[in-house]
């Protein structure tokens, strides 16, 4: 509901021209101009990191999955009892007040007297992450047919051939 208020909010104010002409437009620059070399590297670092983030994207689903599959089964249990855990107290504390102590807490977090602590529980939070194993995954070996690979080769080495005897006989 507040959501479908904010965006007719919006429109009604981008209508009446109090947002601005580039309001919501999006802005691109262009690369500065270099050499082909230079593109090439840019790429190869893009897609690095491109295949850094899928691969942590990946480990994080299979540890995901790993957990609701009691893959672990001591972690599934944790996980459970943490989600019934706070289920009840949804249940049973209005919402109001979770969302005004969850308000206080991110707002006070950088604080003197609680950084430290909020420190202490996170590293416990990516130590306890650390020890859940991802689901074991099997890489298979290809299985080609060395019959079909023989004659892919056959059949290339004869259009090669027939190539360099056409271009001669021209």
């Amino acid at each position: 509901m507040i959501l479908a208020a904010g965006m007719l909010l919006l429109k009604g104010l981008k209508e009446q021209g109090r947002l601005g002409r580039f309001f919501g437009k999006v802005t691109i620059h262009d690369q500065p101009p270099s050499n082909t070399i230079q593109k090439i590297i840019a790429v190869k670092e893009a897609m690095r990191e491109v295949e850094k983030y899928l691969q942590n994207l990946n480990v994080s689903l299979l540890k995901i999955r790993s957990i609701v599959l009691a893959g672990q089964p001591q972690i599934s249990t944790e996980v459970a009892q943490v989600l019934l855990l706070s289920s009840v107290i949804l249940l049973i504390i209005p919402f109001k007040y979770i969302s005004a102590f969850l308000v206080f807490d991110l707002f006070t977090r950088e604080l003197k007297f609680r950084r430290q602590m909020v420190l202490r529980f996170m590293s416990f939070l990516k130590e306890r992450w650390d020890t859940v194993p991802a689901a074991p995954v099997m890489v298979l070996p290809f299985e080609g047919d060395e019959n079909g690979a023989i004659s892919e080769r056959k059949e290339i080495n004869d259009i090669e051939y027939s190539e360099r005897t056409q271009s001669k006989s021209t």
